[in-house]
């Protein structure tokens, strides 16, 4: 046995048998709030930890998808264009808020505790809808013109993309364990 285990061998013999010693209450408290927060992270610290990881994959997926006509990056090829002429715009818009969101969702499942995507899945559609509102939004902003209708389709899909990659990142989180 090595010198460093012999060592930690007796330390952890003598705290075996140290009588018990009283831990400061305020101490104990802070312990505990750190591991509440640590453990049941709240949906609002996940969203802007989501928000912060999608506005870097937002801007990449415009690169290879435009979403209503917002190209940052001045690419000639877009998936939109061929997503149009296979199904139609009004599906191209559906499969496109897929894509923009799920792609982030599942971005920032690399990203976020094991703890956070429990978190995340609890209020799964709300963060879906509240990243796609704040990309349409962001696009608005930025002069993208937006028809309610295309607007629509295309946050329903933000939604279908979030449960589904949201569901993926458990899955896989749940196996790394």
């Amino acid at each position: 046995m090595s010198e460093e285990n012999r060592q930690w061998l007796t330390e952890y013999e003598a705290f075996l048998k140290a009588d018990s010693v009283e831990v400061p209450k305020e101490t104990t408290k802070r312990v505990f709030s750190v591991m509440n927060s640590l453990l049941n992270p709240s949906a609002l610290f996940v969203f802007f930890k989501i928000l912060g990881i999608h506005i870097g994959v937002g801007l990449l997926s415009l690169s290879v998808c435009h979403q209503f006509g917002m190209n940052p990056f001045g690419t000639q090829m877009s998936l939109d264009r061929w997503f149009m002429a296979m199904w139609g715009h009004n599906t191209c818009m559906i499969v496109c808020g897929v894509l923009f969101t799920g792609l982030s969702f599942l971005s920032a499942g690399l990203f976020l505790s094991i703890e956070e995507v429990r978190a995340l899945r609890r209020t799964e559609f709300l963060q879906a809808f509240a990243l796609g509102s704040v990309s349409l939004a962001i696009f608005a902003f930025f002069g993208a013109p937006l028809a309610a209708a295309f607007a629509g389709l295309w946050l329903l899909g933000a939604l279908i993309g979030g449960f589904l990659a949201t569901e993926a990142v458990w899955k896989l989180k749940r196996v790394s364990i």
